[in-house]
């Protein structure tokens, strides 16, 4: 008797090793799958505190988006070969971003990033000549903390055809307004971006780059844990700018993702 209620003893114990490498074997494969799936969802590009990864200002990502993270600029762009330009350029801005003693670099340059996907970017000819100038989604003065971060806003990724009516107008002053509030805001959460015709007959210049019909601005902005929006969209067209300020631009952010078809600051509760 004593033999066998040790052998069914020994048994039992086996039985529980088993049931807890099985549970074990399970739980790790739950892991990985879990993993993988999470990086079909995330930038391509290395992600985490720092890196733009989850940040509150990134859109919602499409399961096919590749987007890159320009680490000395401190920005995230969603670039579109087919145009060559960014559909969007995402990026946070603080007063110590604005607050910095580096000038304006001038040093426009071709993003060594686009080759490693095999993407061609535009380029100083393209612009020659075309009577748009290079229009900068995330703005040169909105990096002067150091020369290498205002570097990084003049590459040919950071760009698209802007008329200087708009450039060097009301989109101009939009910027000035916006980092004034810098100063107001502990953060501002901006997404910047463009509306390109898609169809084959839409204007480009150079080797196709696109000229866009508009360009957008959405903005959180943050005080300790509450949140405001803004949103502005601007015709890149002469004539629907005349005579008009920055303010008669603005529409809702909910306007913009209709326009865009882009979910804005899904990781704000309740924006």
């Amino acid at each position: 008797m004593t033999k066998r209620r040790y052998g069914r003893k020994r048994n039992a114990r086996r039985t529980n090793r088993r049931a807890v490498w099985g549970w074990t074997v399970v739980w790790l494969v739950l892991v990985v799958v879990a993993i993988a799936c999470s990086h079909r969802m995330v930038p391509t590009e290395p992600q985490g505190p720092g890196r733009g990864g989850g940040g509150l200002e990134l859109p919602l990502l499409g399961e096919r988006d590749t987007v890159i993270y320009n680490e000395e600029g401190r920005y995230t762009f969603l670039y579109r070969p087919a145009d060559k330009v960014s559909r969007w350029v995402a990026y946070k801005l603080t007063s110590s971003d604005v607050a910095g003693e580096a000038g304006r670099s001038d040093a426009f340059a071709v993003d060594p990033r686009l080759e490693r996907y095999g993407w061609v970017s535009a380029n100083h000819a393209d612009y020659r000549g075309s009577g748009y100038d290079r229009g900068h989604l995330l703005p040169s003065a909105d990096r002067t903390s150091s020369e290498a971060a205002n570097r990084a806003t003049f590459l040919y990724s950071n760009m698209a055809p802007q008329l200087p009516k708009l450039n060097r107008g009301a989109w101009k002053v939009l910027e000035e307004r916006l980092r004034g509030l810098t100063a107001e805001y502990d953060t501002l959460y901006i997404v910047v971006g463009v509306v390109v015709d898609g169809s084959p007959e839409r204007r480009t210049i150079g080797s196709g780059v696109s000229v866009p019909e508009l360009f957008f601005k959405a903005v959180a902005l943050r005080r300790a844990d509450s949140f405001r929006g803004e949103a502005y969209v601007m015709p890149n067209d002469t004539e629907r700018l005349a005579g008009r300020l920055f303010s008669d631009f603005e529409v809702s952010v909910d306007s913009v993702e209709r326009l865009t078809g882009l979910d804005l600051f899904p990781n704000i509760s309740n924006f």
